[in-house]
């Protein structure tokens, strides 16, 4: 006798059987830390990036010190659950960024 286990299912398709067929996906607010380099000017074109990506950022933080190398960036990204991955990958290619975890 066998066991079948079932087929992971897509994220994409989770999202279509939760908002229905013909609904878009709904975004949630999701955080996020990023680490980025340049200090306070490297940390406002990071902000100017995101916005110029289409990015709605509802909350943004930021860490700076002076005589650091890195500074700390926690915000928050309207995001579905299948942009989350594209998100960190794109900003990942961002100059100076470092780092980007979901919170």
């Amino acid at each position: 006798m066998t066991t079948l286990e079932p087929a992971p299912i897509p994220a994409a398709d989770v999202e279509r059987a939760v908002n229905g067929p013909g609904r878009r996906p709904s975004r949630l607010p999701r955080p996020w830390t990023i680490v980025t380099t340049g200090g306070m000017p490297g940390v406002m074109t990071l902000a100017s990036q995101l916005c110029e990506l289409g990015y709605r950022v509802p909350d943004f933080s930021v860490d700076v010190h002076e005589g650091v190398s890195c500074s700390c960036i926690s915000c928050t990204v309207a995001l579905t659950t299948t942009e989350c991955d594209a998100f960190a990958e794109r900003v990942r290619l961002l100059p100076g960024v470092v780092s980007v975890e979901p919170f």
